[in-house]
Order: structure tokens, then C-alpha cells, then sequence
């Protein structure tokens, strides 16, 4: 009697350790042997190397086996990406949310699916998502993910560069009208409240893991041509414009060029880390020669971007603490009477100008830190001491950092719409590559079997039959007969 030879399904861990086998020309046959598995298996891996380091590096399971997608793989994929956006957003989400959701994105696509509660369940577990009660009201970042990310990703990202070589951008809102809420008064004064200025623009802050090179920042305004920018051949900072004075994916391709031309120039090559957003799509890191994008795991930035560990946080407070003087100054000289003449006459590119004062104004120390606190440790990264931006005289150290805050959960970019995503899902499905499929001839083959192993194999059928109230055992004798 022969047997087919199972497959070993290899977790995703030990596909990208063969990945990286097969970097350093290890032969395929022995990477195989080492990882109990066939070479065309090996083969496979090397065909699809790209989408395993890419899924590994992104991934907050790296334990799985096979990327199994379920009996709806469009549905799934689209609810993921919803899922994802909805919990970015630090939306409560529970199960009877996600059925009903799921069932109103196959409608949206005309595909039969009805939700069900084993289907959930396996949904779950291939993305890792457990049911956890929100305390209070910080997010909910997914430090499984970003425990991976930390100790088993970043470190192979680092040995290819130097820390100089190694960035990271991120985008900020910025009220840059805004002024702080309060004042100190005379209790016998009536303090007359302000309309709070809403005029926005989203900042993109990109420096590198040494502080050495703080990149020129990107400030998107709505205005294409900003009446105050007249007449100027140069501003401190490069300005774009959009609709709505965010982040969009043909903003973020462009500057992508340009700064992959600038490192062109200076012949030197770099990594460079963002955040897993619709304002960053996956096509942009195409054509790129010096910049290697590399995009952080979904729903992890205030764990692991450098840029959230207190960079951004330092710019806003070095720009509101120059604000605060400027009003002073205003004030003092006589030439305003109220908040609102201030906000009315402070233009945007009053306020280019303090950012670029501000970004100026970061240290290196407060940059090497935050990387560090993100958790990239080199030899050199110990805790370095770093000052506290100064806070204004006429403020308290809480309402002060209150102001630094107040814009911190302001939109960057525009969340993809559910059509978007059902789109974006059906138009994959169309060109989608099973990962790593491999025929049945290449995955298994007979090998013979010992009488030995057919006695026994025999002896656990019979007692199967036997406690499982077995009337007619003919079927079992006439197999019995064949061995």
C-alpha cells in the first residue's frame, strides 16, 4: 500500500528565513532540508521572494502558515482594509459590526456571501484580531504587530544601512491660526470669547535617525496660489496645495521623486519609513533608485514611528511658543485690539516661516531619542538628555502643552470611501497570483510504505470502527486483504 507524502506548510517566519537563504545563495535543496519541506516548495518561495519579505515585514502574525483567504477572498480583503481604517480612527468595532459590514461590502460588489459566525471566527484568527475592552481613551494600537515589527523586522531593515541612512516621514495637521483658549485677567474683567481660527494645513516632517538631516518640510494648503506668496521667489518650506489641504497620493508620489532625485545627487541610499495610509499608495515606491520605502505595520505608528514619539510634538511646541510671542509682540506694539485681529493678520506665510523657525529650532538630541523610544537601538543610542521646548511666561506648563495638542487628531489625508475599497479589491482579484501555489506533482509524492506501518495503520481503523458502533466490517476485511 503507497502514501502520499504530506505537505509541510511552512509558518511565515520560516518562509522569509528561507527568503533570506536564498538571498545569500544558499542552494534550494538545502535550504529545504534545513526547513523540513520539498524544493519545489523552496522554488515557490524564491518565484514569490518579494510578496513574502513585503507580508513579513507587515505582518502581525508572522506564525501563520499559509496566507489562506476564506471562501470570499474579496470580501475578506475588503473588509480587512475597512476593518483597518475603522480601528485608525479608534471606531469600536465588535463582531455583529463586522458581519453586518462584510455582508454590505458583497452587496457593493455583487457577490453572494453570508456572514457566518465560523466564517468570523477564521476571519479573526488569519488577522489576528481579538476581542480587547477599550480603557479610557488612548487607541488601541496593535503591539502584537509592533512587537514583530520591533524584534524581528527592524533589526534585518538596519544592518543594510547606516543610521544616517535611515528616515522617517509623517504628516501632521496644523491649526496655524489658532491661539490659546484662555488669558490671564483681572477678576473684575468680563473676558469676551473669540471664534477659534479653523485654517489648516497639513505639515509632512521627514528627518533622518541621527537628526542630521532634517529634510525641508512640506506644508499643503488649499490655495494653489496663496495671495501673501506674491511677488516671492523663495519661502522656507515646500509648498503643494489639494482641496482640502491634505495629504493625496499624487502629492506624496511627486515629492517621493523628488527627494529620490536628491539622493541621486548626493549617490547615496536610503530607507525610508511611512506609515501604511491611502495618502501612501503601494505604487509609489516604483521607479524609486536610492530610496527603499518600506511601510510600517497598519495601526502601530504611536508604538513604532519615530515621528509620533515626540518630533512632531516638538515642532508644534516650538511653533505655538513662537506664536505666543509674536502676539505678545503684537500686543505690546499697540497694533491689535483683540485675538481675532491677531488670527486675521498672522498670514500663511507668517506661518511657513515660524515652521521653518521651528523645525530649525528641534535637536538632534530630541531626534535621536524619539528613534530610540520606536525602538531602534544601536551602540549609540543611549538616552541622550534632551530639553523641553520653553514654555511662554504668560501660560502654565498643562495649558500650554493643551495648545501644543489641541490638532493632534486632525485628518491628513482623505479616508477611502467603501466603493474605493470594493473597487480596489474586484480589480485585484482579476490579476491575483495564489501565493506560493504549487501543483500537486510538485508538492507530493508516494513513498513506500513498510508492512509494519500498514499493520498499524490498520489497527487504529479497526479500533475507529469498533467505538464507533461498526455493524459491517466487510469493507474493513476486504481492505485488510489488499494489504
Amino acid at each position: 500500500m503507497a502514501l502520499k507524502r504530506k505537505r509541510t506548510d511552512l509558518f511565515l517566519a520560516d518562509k522569509y528565513e528561507a527568503v533570506k537563504l536564498l538571498d545569500q545563495k544558499v542552494p534550494q535543496t538545502e535550504i529545504a532540508k534545513k526547513l523540513g519541506c520539498s524544493q519545489p516548495q523552496i522554488s515557490a518561495i524564491s518565484k514569490n521572494r518579494d510578496t513574502i519579505r513585503k507580508d513579513y515585514e507587515t505582518s502581525a502574525n508572522p506564525e501563520r502558515k499559509r496566507h489562506r483567504s476564506g471562501k470570499a477572498p474579496t470580501v475578506e480583503g475588503a473588509l480587512t482594509e475597512w476593518f483597518t481604517k475603522a480601528r485608525s480612527k479608534d471606531l469600536p468595532v465588535s463582531s455583529a459590526v463586522l458581519t453586518e459590514k462584510a455582508e454590505d461590502l458583497a452587496a457593493r460588489m455583487n457577490i453572494e456571501f453570508t456572514a457566518t459566525n465560523g466564517w468570523l471566527s477564521r476571519w479573526k484568527q488569519r488577522n489576528n484580531i481579538s476581542y480587547k475592552k477599550m480603557h479610557g481613551e488612548k487607541k488601541d494600537a496593535n503591539t502584537d504587530a509592533a512587537d514583530h515589527w520591533i524584534t524581528d523586522v527592524l533589526p534585518q531593515l538596519m544592518k543594510d544601512y547606516e543610521p544616517q541612512d535611515i528616515y522617517n516621514a509623517d504628516e501632521t495637521g496644523l491649526y496655524y491660526r489658532a491661539l490659546p483658549d484662555g488669558t490671564l485677567t483681572f477678576k473684575k474683567d468680563k473676558l469676551a470669547g473669540s471664534k477659534k481660527a479653523k485654517d489648516r494645513v497639513t505639515v509632512l516632517v521627514t528627518v533622518n535617525m541621527t537628526g542630521t538631516d532634517k529634510r525641508r518640510l512640506l506644508v499643503i494648503g488649499k490655495s494653489k496660489d496663496p495671495r501673501c506668496f506674491r511677488g516671492k521667489k523663495s519661502i522656507p518650506v515646500i509648498y503643494k496645495s489639494s482641496g482640502n489641504a491634505w495629504m493625496t497620493g499624487d502629492l506624496f508620489k511627486q515629492w517621493l521623486t523628488d527627494f529620490n532625485r536628491d539622493m541621486v545627487r548626493q549617490n547615496r541610499k536610503i530607507l525610508l519609513l511611512v506609515d501604511n495610509c491611502s495618502a501612501h499608495p503601494k505604487d509609489a515606491a516604483d521607479r524609486l533608485t536610492n530610496i527603499r520605502l518600506q511601510f510600517l505595520p497598519a495601526n502601530t505608528t504611536s508604538i513604532i514611528q519615530p515621528c509620533d514619539q515626540g518630533i512632531i510634538r516638538n515642532l508644534k511646541a516650538l511653533y505655538r511658543s513662537q506664536l505666543i510671542k509674536k502676539m505678545v509682540s503684537e500686543i505690546d506694539s499697540g497694533s491689535i485690539s483683540t485675538t481675532t485681529d491677531l488670527a486675521k493678520r498672522l498670514t500663511l506665510l507668517d506661518a511657513v516661516h515660524l515652521l521653518s523657525k521651528a523645525w530649525r529650532g528641534v535637536k538632534e538630541t530630541t531626534v535621536v531619542n524619539c528613534y530610540r523610544k520606536a525602538g531602534f537601538q544601536t551602540e549609540c543610542t543611549e538616552e541622550m538628555p534632551e530639553e523641553e521646548p520653553t514654555i511662554p511666561e504668560c501660560m502654565e506648563r498643562e495649558e500650554f502643552f493643551d495648545f501644543v495638542n489641541h490638532d493632534d487628531d486632525t485628518d491628513c489625508h482623505r479616508e477611502i470611501t467603501d466603493d474605493e475599497i470594493c473597487t480596489k479589491f474586484l480589480e485585484e482579484e482579476t490579476t491575483r497570483k495564489p501565493e506560493e501555489e504549487v501543483s500537486d506533482e510538485e508538492t507530493s509524492f508516494t513513498l513506500p510504505v513498510s508492512s509494519a506501518e500498514n499493520k498499524e495503520s490498520l489497527s487504529n481503523v479497526q479500533c475507529f470502527l469498533e467505538e464507533n458502533g461498526c455493524e459491517d466490517f466487510s469493507a474493513f476485511y476486504a481492505l485488510e486483504e489488499l494489504c
